[in-house]
């Protein structure tokens, strides 16, 4: 039977496995350059996390004078599952604990069936993902909702476009399921994190991160941290009413940012521009698509694929 993780004991513990898992393998020396502890006391910590068994010694480290340490990495045992629910797919991945991504199944969902029907489907990919023998289980979980999140609690607050999701304990239900901690958050908050660690905002400690699709959502990260507000809404800008008694909403109301400007929104803009012959470019690009007369508008869910294999 698979042991349960270890978790880190303290501040300084994390912020260790923060640098290694940002800069790969580091000697003492190096981690001690970036962090501010006295030279016993980083000892000590390290000491700690090594017997924990989240991190390991990883070959001797270059000279810099006196004797060589050896350099210390996170332990490549270590997996993690990410889960990215969307409104209309569910994304499940599974990554070593530098966040390679070592496998990555999609499925067509559509999110308006409901917690228990989406997390049924979760847990079947995720089992298909261990049987491929990629992980023997998992160490912890991250899991993006379309909709505002209590973030401590892991708890989806009132999400205009999942009915039946609001209040549903998501971090409890699947901790219990996967056996690991998981963390729940709104999925755009996700991806503004995943700027700040790996794409254009590593450098940027204030920043917006607007995802347009089935929805409109914003990440937003002040002096280098997310910023939920109070009950997690602060970046749910996609039902902010921009045209009062403007088209009607999938949330219900009317002029709504997202009713105007989502993905489908301007998918039927530029089809009626195609139409009425104010874009010979769009024109073009609806003939090409081999439907010139009546294309099928989007659908939601869209018709069912088949999920991609794990590598």
């Amino acid at each position: 039977m698979r042991r349960m993780t270890a978790r880190p004991a303290n501040t300084h513990q994390a912020r260790l496995l923060r640098l290694l898992r940002d800069g790969g393998p580091n000697s003492r020396a190096q981690l001690g350059d970036r962090i501010d502890l006295s030279r016993s006391k980083l000892a000590v910590e390290v000491d700690r996390l090594l017997e924990t068994g989240l991190v390991v010694a990883d070959g001797l480290a270059a000279s810099r004078g006196g004797r060589r340490s050896h350099n210390i990495r996170l332990a490549p045992q270590l997996r993690f599952l990410g889960v990215d629910i969307g409104a209309t797919s569910v994304d499940v991945a599974v990554t070593n604990a530098e966040l390679e991504v070592l496998g990555h199944l999609n499925h067509p969902m559509d999110v308006r069936e409901g917690p228990v029907a989406v997390f049924d489907q979760v847990l079947i990919m995720a089992a298909k993902l261990r049987a491929s023998g990629l992980a023997e289980g998992f160490d912890g979980a991250g899991i993006g909702v379309p909709g505002p999140v209590r973030f401590p609690e892991g708890v989806p607050v009132a999400p205009p476009i999942m009915p039946g999701w609001d209040g549903f304990p998501v971090r409890e239900a699947l901790s219990q399921e996967l056996g690991c901690p998981v963390m729940v958050d709104n999925d755009v908050n996700l991806m503004a994190m995943g700027e700040q660690h790996a794409g254009v905002a590593r450098t940027a400690g204030d920043f917006l991160c607007v995802k347009i699709g089935t929805g409109i959502g914003c990440g937003i990260v002040v002096g280098g941290e997310v910023y939920r507000g109070t009950t997690g809404s602060a970046g749910d800008i996609g039902h902010i009413q921009v045209e009062p008694d403007g088209r009607p909403c999938a949330c219900g109301n009317r002029g709504c940012l997202e009713a105007h400007f989502s993905g489908a929104a301007l998918a039927r803009d530029a089809e009626d521009a195609a139409r009425d012959g104010r874009s010979a470019e769009l024109a073009a690009r609806l003939e090409a698509a081999g439907n010139p007369e009546s294309p099928a508008p989007p659908t939601w869910p869209p018709p069912r694929r088949r999920e991609t294999r794990p590598r």
